[in-house]
Order: C-alpha cells, then sequence, then structure tokens
C-alpha cells in the first residue's frame, strides 16, 4: 500500500496568520484564476498545508491547483494567437 504525502509540522502561529491572510486575499479578491490554493503553491508550501490553510483535503486542492495551472496555460496559448489552444 503507498503511503500518503508526509505533510511536516509548520508552527501553529505561521499556520494561523497564512490562514488569515488566505481569507483576507480571498475575501478582497474572489477572481478563482487567482485562487488562494494557488498562490500559496507558488510561494512553496505543500497541498498538506495548503489544505489545512483553507480549510480542504490536500485531494481536492491538488485537482484545483492542477485546474487553475491548466487554465492559465490555455489561457497564455490564446493570448500568443495560438489557434490550439
Amino acid at each position: 500500500m503507498a503511503n500518503k504525502e508526509q505533510v511536516p509540522e509548520i508552527d501553529p502561529a505561521l499556520m494561523g496568520i497564512l490562514a488569515l491572510l488566505a481569507a483576507e486575499r480571498a475575501e478582497r479578491n474572489p477572481d478563482p484564476a487567482v485562487s488562494t490554493e494557488l498562490v500559496l503553491d507558488g510561494a512553496g508550501l505543500l497541498h498538506g498545508h495548503i489544505a489545512a490553510i483553507v480549510g480542504k483535503k490536500p485531494d481536492a486542492v491538488r485537482m484545483k491547483i492542477a485546474r487553475a495551472k491548466s487554465a492559465s496555460k490555455k489561457a497564455r496559448g490564446r493570448a500568443k494567437g495560438d489557434p490550439t489552444q
């Protein structure tokens, strides 16, 4: 049986600060193209950490990030005039 992703501990104070910042960011900019999950992924956090911050399951976070990256890639292709995108 394969092991699930092992998520190292993050200081609870840091997790609280990140959760507050994520909530504030989502409130100020609800644009789904720039999701909180994608921002935290870009900052280098693991999916397990992001899940704990935004209150979702790691698999849901993983899928949201994958879909956001795919949509962004398609949008960049259309912007460059690539008709296959």
